[in-house]
């Protein structure tokens, strides 16, 4: 029997006692009987349960279902790590940009980029490279690249240690070579989500292999600035500054500017305007003259690896 069965016994035995209730009574009705105390016992022990029935089954209906403990709906089962997908650590791309010249000059410059970011909770690695190869109508040719490595390590909000890597070439400059490992501490002036500036300082040799000359070594100084800055999920503007004197000739010196500005395209393409500059006070070549500074910009469409 289920748990309403005494509700529907409770409801027909109200209905008998209504109907004879209601009948008048007649004339050759028997004599009525002594009422019997067991039978009354029994109908009021039958009476109590049914009410405790009816009310176990209204407080289940009023009732409101309980939320589990992870504040999820009833019957969905909270996300576990193994369904989890990890966070990728790791930001990379690789750029391709072309600029051809048609007119007085005829010449075509061919532009190949690599970027790699890693950025964890207390530490921080980038990597910056270009290579440029330019064709004359004339038959010159001029190669150059540049391959920075940078790790970063912080000791508290402010501060940070870092060491990194920079490797130069210009053949048309006569620079076959120029080996740059440095080390230093940082600042962090502003470290947010859209914006940070970080400046360093610190030393580094500066070892340079040049054509038809002896290989040098000379102590430089290090001082540089780092700027990003994220206009919006599509857009952002990276940009640094190093300068880098010498230890005994600090009229001498090294001074290199980056700035570049990525927009996204579609979810793996972004579109990349950069701008490099080499300033340097003292060419190692006279004979033929080099010049002391050395600009290029370019357009490239990246690849996003990751």
């Amino acid at each position: 029997m289920n748990k309403t069965s005494p509700i529907l016994l409770l409801f027909c035995a109200a209905l008998s006692g209504g109907v004879l209730l209601a009948r008048p009574p007649e004339a050759d009705d028997p004599p009525t009987q002594p009422v019997n105390t067991d039978s009354l016992l029994l109908s009021a022990d039958s009476l109590a349960r049914a009410a405790d029935s009816l009310k176990s089954l209204v407080n289940s209906l009023l009732r409101p279902p309980a939320k589990p403990a992870s504040g999820l709906p009833a019957g969905t089962k909270p996300a576990t790590a193994a369904n989890e997908a990890p966070a990728e650590p790791w930001e990379g791309s690789f750029g391709l940009g072309l600029t051809v010249n048609r007119g007085n000059s005829s010449q075509q410059s061919f532009v190949s980029t690599l970027d790699l970011n890693r950025k964890g909770e207390k530490a921080r690695f980038n990597s910056n490279s270009s290579v440029t190869s330019t064709n004359s109508s004339d038959g010159g040719r001029s190669q150059k690249g540049s391959f920075k490595n940078k790790f970063e390590r912080d000791q508290n909000r402010r501060f940070f240690y870092f060491v990194a890597l920079d490797l130069d070439y210009n053949r048309q400059a006569g620079i076959d070579l120029r080996m740059a490992p440095g080390l230093g501490v940082g600042i962090s002036a502003i470290n947010r989500r859209k914006c940070s500036l970080h400046f360093n300082l610190g030393a580094n040799p500066v070892t340079e292999y040049l054509r038809y000359q002896p290989r040098r070594t000379k102590g430089h100084y290090l001082a540089g600035e780092d700027l990003r800055w994220t206009f919006n999920s599509r857009t952002r503007l990276e940009q640094s500054v190093v300068w880098k004197p010498r230890f005994d000739k600090t009229q001498d010196y090294l001074l290199n500017f980056n700035a570049s500005l990525t927009n996204k395209l579609t979810g793996n393409f972004d579109l990349k305007l950069n701008l490099e500059g080499r300033y340097n006070s003292r060419p190692p070549l006279h004979d033929p003259p080099i010049r002391r500074q050395d600009w290029m910009f370019y357009t490239a469409i990246a690849y996003s690896l990751w």
